[in-house]
């Protein structure tokens, strides 16, 4: 609700801006108009178009791009969840037990405390306290041979990737467009759709319009600049599904591991992959 009313003040609010100041400016206007008044400031008129134009399109298309890295690198955090747990199958059972319990912990504590990262950009408590077990935890494993040794050390660097990518995403959380920023994007607007206001037409109606429209297409990249500042909040905010996803890919991952140790599955002959091969005829 409160970005319909964000959208419908950014728009409506445009359209109005726009309306009552072309009124005034053809009053103004009205008496003072020469020949040639619009042969100079249109050419004024567009120059600032052009320079505007360009400054709100590098900011909306620097702000999809932050919102494109965070929801990309959320991904990248719950992806990198799955084959941690599956390399802790590699590791002593009670061990490996151990660890995707913590996984699991992880993955719940920050699908839990998702509300109040959006609202606090802090990350949840749970799932701090889930990672710093890991870390731990790590610390204790003594791999019995080279194999393991090597597993293990990749399962290092795949869980410090984990980790600065949870940290990538607290810090995304808590960005923002700078005011500098925003007062330049709306200055920028108002001087505009301003300038507008100065040129005169004849017929009323369509420089009303004219200016109308412009003015809502300003309000509308605004209302989007708004939306797309935080990425985790709003219509667009990015939602905690990849980690609901590697959850489920846990439990499955389990259900493979329960039917790969089911006795009746191991040294299952796969029979008729192969035909049998002829025996060779005697010389004549």
């Amino acid at each position: 609700m409160y970005y319909v009313l964000m959208g419908v003040l950014a728009i409506g609010g445009s359209i109005l801006f726009a309306v009552v100041g072309v009124t005034v400016g053809r009053k103004l206007n009205h008496e003072r108009v020469a020949e040639g008044h619009n042969d100079v400031l249109v050419p004024l008129f567009l120059t600032a178009g052009v320079i505007y134009a360009v400054l709100l399109a590098f900011i909306v298309i620097a702000m999809w791009e932050t919102y494109d890295n965070a929801s990309a690198n959320t991904a990248e955090e719950a992806s990198l969840m799955v084959p941690l747990y599956r390399d802790s199958l590699s590791m002593a059972p009670e061990k490996g037990a151990e660890m995707r319990l913590l996984l699991r912990e992880y993955a719940e504590g920050v699908i839990n405390g998702w509300e109040h990262f959006r609202v606090t950009a802090q990350g949840s408590p749970a799932a701090r306290l889930s990672v710093d077990k890991m870390m731990l935890f790590y610390g204790t494993l003594t791999p019995a041979t080279k194999v393991r040794e090597i597993i293990a050390a990749q399962y290092l660097s795949t869980l410090s990737q984990m980790l600065l990518d949870r940290n990538k995403r607290l810090l995304q959380a808590a960005e923002g467009l700078s005011w500098i920023m925003w007062a330049a994007a709306i200055g920028g607007g108002v001087i505009t759709v301003g300038m507008s206001f100065f040129l005169y037409m004849d017929r009323p109606l369509l420089q009303y319009v004219m200016t109308s429209v412009l003015s809502a297409l300003i309000g509308m990249l605004l209302f989007i600049m708004v939306v797309l500042e935080k990425p985790f909040v709003g219509p667009l905010g990015i939602e905690p599904e990849p980690f609901e996803s590697s959850l489920k890919l846990f439990d499955q991952i389990d259900v493979d591991v329960k039917q790969i140790g089911d006795p009746k599955l191991i040294g299952i002959q796969f029979i008729g992959l192969a035909k049998p091969v002829a025996p060779a005829a005697p010389a004549k």
